[in-house]
């Protein structure tokens, strides 16, 4: 599951979203031949500004409504 890459003509890269237990996101990329590389986004503390934090969140949000992620 995952956003394909609209380069995928060249590779089969995708682009996934998914929560963790603690209720922080993750934004992932998962290679074609199964290898993935994700980002840690606090909700709670963090570094990152808050605007940033909604708009992951919207992102997962609408990747979900789209059948993309899950909850």
């Amino acid at each position: 599951m995952g956003l394909l890459t609209d380069d995928c003509d060249f590779n089969n890269n995708t682009l996934e979203t998914f929560t963790g237990g603690n209720g922080d996101y993750y934004i992932a990329i998962r290679t074609d031949d199964g290898r993935s590389h994700a980002v840690r986004v606090a909700m709670s503390g963090g570094i990152g500004p808050s605007n940033v934090k909604l708009a992951i969140v919207n992102l997962h949000r609408e990747m979900v409504k789209a059948g993309l992620s899950e909850l």
